[in-house]
């Protein structure tokens, strides 16, 4: 449990906030106390959310479904409210730690427990399905652990998200390395999609390992639907049941009534001693720590909270009081030009300096926009460095990665182990941005990344300052629901990660009630293809939407307007590069893209912006500089308020994700827990004349 933040709020309803339990797309999870003195885990809906009528209606059924769940191993929902401002639910608070922590912490469960576990976890399910509801996000996190059997959480609002997350994003709930073949696909689900999340579970308990592997958001995908699990080390009494928890025809799967049976002799010998000593001593610490949680106070609902503030809470407060502070004043303050970017102040131990450092791609196949961000970057020190107000100075440490993983993996070391830099800005490829990251998770170094949008890398330092990929499709579903077609909407896949991840979620998004979808693989790197266009051309689409990047989109381009295709053609940020311009020629004219970056030459408010880069750099401002601004614009908010003098980028991790700032090109914030942006920031472009032209960020009245 962490403390509250500034935002929180300090009563839910009847239930006295203690502290926050954590946060997720859908929602932030508090810990509570009723006016009983019992602890509860309280719910609180996003308010984007909230907004939408048809998801309240959706909530107040489930709800009302899940009350009627009981099983002494499903945490029962208690309380609600889905007329509330921000909607939420209230279950019994089990103090006991998750599964997934347990088993990083004392190692995999003997046979024995799991045995005893899957049957419990089976019974709960049973509960989950008569009520019927699917819980479709088994996981060990879901998964709480108490002395006298599992709790199984977080099933009370599921089917009422899935509906407004597919609607909202095209993306599929649920938990990549956990997931049914069916989830995967985005099919509809039934109770033995749990099933094999169940086994995925079990075997993870048993082995301290994902039977489909780690990596890639993309890649677990493409196993749970396509490979065999990595059983190693199952123990043999219990391989048989999990390969068939894990089977990839659903109606292959045994029921959770068989999976009871199968293993209810050994729950009924077990009783409480079902864990291991090392498990019963964690649960133990765990419940002692909450008992030493302060009662109720004697204060009404919106009463402000008093409490003795950790040094993280003065952390957060000073950043909060700095952001406050610069919200009056704009981004940052403009200032004459001539000063040396990232130049050290005149010694003054009232300014101290404090280093960010930059690694991104400057000489590789995206090293005009990592120049551009570089540049960007620097704008924004120089005009920090030239306000003599500033309580501290910027330097900004420059690393090239070319793009590459091997090079980009020895950069990140080589700034992981500078204790001068606090934390880290990225805008490099994906190869490179998969390699990076474990050096400064290993020393908790804050990653603010630029360019990555896959949600692969999820981590505790990572924090991504952009809309994840899948959220760029939600103004092009908006489009291409809005009227009818003329034909069916051909989907491009080119086999790339970023590419499979694209057409996917557009799939979903638009699998119920949209156009008619015809997928089509054309490979990155064809030699010809002309072929697949001309396949392409014969099904007369109404519109083609194209997932892959511009290496191989340019000649796709060519090749279908060769085939005499001229209709609407759509395309995402992997196309928002000049590479696409030169290689598709005059074919590239007419496509419309959507991209997370904005061009500060025509957006409205970028003036200011625009007039400061040209005079600096004697040339106006590329797309991707803006943002590269906007990143230390952040970074000095959030500095802002710390001890410059006695700063380390683990008080700077403690803080990043909390800071919110208005850009140039966008609002940045971030989910707390896992590091996401928040919020809008999708632009529209047009390729016209051979030039991308920006339509803003609303989706043009016609295709």
């Amino acid at each position: 449990m962490r403390p509250p933040t500034p935002n929180d709020p300090a009563w839910v309803a009847r239930y006295r906030v203690l502290g926050r339990l954590g946060s997720g797309g859908m929602g932030t999870v508090l810990l509570g106390r009723g006016p009983d003195g019992g602890l509860v885990a309280v719910k609180l809906i996003r308010p984007e959310h909230a907004d939408d009528p048809a998801f309240r209606q959706r909530f107040r059924r489930e709800v009302t479904v899940a009350r009627q769940v009981r099983s002494p191993w499903a945490v029962p929902v208690i309380d609600a409210d889905a007329d509330a401002v921000s909607p939420w639910l209230a279950t019994p608070f089990v103090p006991g730690p998750a599964l997934d922590a347990t088993v990083a912490t004392t190692g995999p469960l003997p046979e024995a427990s799991v045995r005893v576990l899957g049957a419990r976890l089976a019974e709960a399910l049973a509960a989950v399905h008569g009520a019927g509801l699917v819980h479709r996000d088994v996981k060990p996190g879901n998964v709480l652990l108490a002395h006298d059997g599992p709790r199984l959480i977080d099933f009370g609002i599921a089917r009422a998200l899935e509906e407004t997350v597919l609607t909202a994003t095209g993306s599929i709930l649920g938990s990549p390395g956990y997931l049914s073949p069916e989830q995967a696909r985005g099919l509809r689900v039934g109770p033995a999609s749990d099933v094999f999340s169940l086994g995925c579970v079990l075997a993870h308990a048993v082995t301290g390992q994902r039977p489909f592997g780690v990596g890639p958001v993309e890649a677990l995908l493409y196993r749970a639907v396509h490979d065999e699990p990595d059983l190693t080390g199952v123990p043999e009494g219990l391989r048989p049941l999990l390969v068939r928890c894990l089977a990839k025809d659903a109606s292959a799967r045994p029921t959770v009534g068989a999976l009871r049976a199968a293993w209810g002799e050994a729950d009924h010998a077990a009783g409480d001693g079902w864990l291991p000593a090392p498990v019963i001593q964690l649960i133990a610490e765990r419940s002692a720590r909450m008992l030493q949680l302060p009662p109720v106070e004697p204060t009404q609902p919106g009463t402000a909270r008093q409490r003795p503030p950790s040094r993280r809470r003065l952390l957060l407060g000073a950043a909060g009081a700095a952001a406050g502070i610069a919200a009056g004043g704009g981004a940052l303050w403009w200032a004459s030009r001539g000063q040396e970017v990232g130049a050290t102040p005149p010694p003054d131990p009232q300014r101290p300096l404090v280093t960010v450092g930059l690694q991104a791609d400057l000489s590789g196949p995206r090293a005009r926009a990592g120049t551009a961000y570089q540049r960007g970057a620097e704008l924004a020190v120089a005009r920090h460095n030239a306000d003599d107000k500033r309580p501290f100075g910027l330097a900004l440490r420059i690393e090239d990665d070319a793009g590459t993983a091997e090079a980009a993996e020895r950069v990140a070391r080589a700034l992981a182990a500078d204790d001068a830099v606090v934390a880290v800005v990225t805008a490099t490829g994906p190869e490179a941005t998969g390699a990076l990251l474990p050096p400064y998770v290993q020393v908790r170094k804050p990653v603010l990344d630029l360019t990555d949008g896959s949600i692969a890398h999820l981590n505790a330092v990572h924090t991504i300052a952009r809309p994840p990929d899948a959220l760029q499709l939600r103004p092009v579903v908006t489009l291409l629901t809005a009227g009818p077609l003329a034909g069916p909407l051909v989907v491009v896949d080119d086999t790339t990660p970023y590419s499979w991840d694209i057409t996917r979620n557009a799939r979903a998004a638009l699998g119920a009630g949209g156009p008619e979808v015809v997928a089509e693989v054309v490979p990155a790197g064809e030699a010809d293809p002309n072929a697949a266009a001309s396949r392409i051309a014969a099904h007369a689409p109404g519109a083609v939407l194209y997932g892959g990047s511009w290496e191989a989109a340019g000649p796709f381009a060519a090749a279908l307007q060769a085939a005499g295709y001229r209709g609407p053609r759509l395309g995402t940020q992997g196309m928002h590069d000049p590479g696409f311009l030169d290689l598709a020629g005059p074919a590239a004219d007419g496509w419309l893209l959507t991209s997370t970056v904005t061009d500060p030459l025509a957006a409205p408010g970028a003036e200011a912006f625009v007039e400061a880069f040209t005079a600096h750099f004697d040339e106006p401002p590329p797309p991707h500089a803006a943002e590269g601004y906007d990143a230390l614009g952040l970074l000095a908010r959030c500095l802002t308020g710390l001890d410059p003098a006695a700063l380390t980028h683990r008080d700077v991790v403690e803080v990043l994700r909390l800071t919110s700032h208005q850009g140039v090109a966008k609002h940045l914030a971030f989910e707390e827990e896992n590091g996401l942006f928040v919020g809008e920031g999708v632009f529209f472009y047009r390729v016209e004349g051979g030039a991308f032209t920006f339509l803003g960020d609303e989706p043009p009245a016609a295709l």
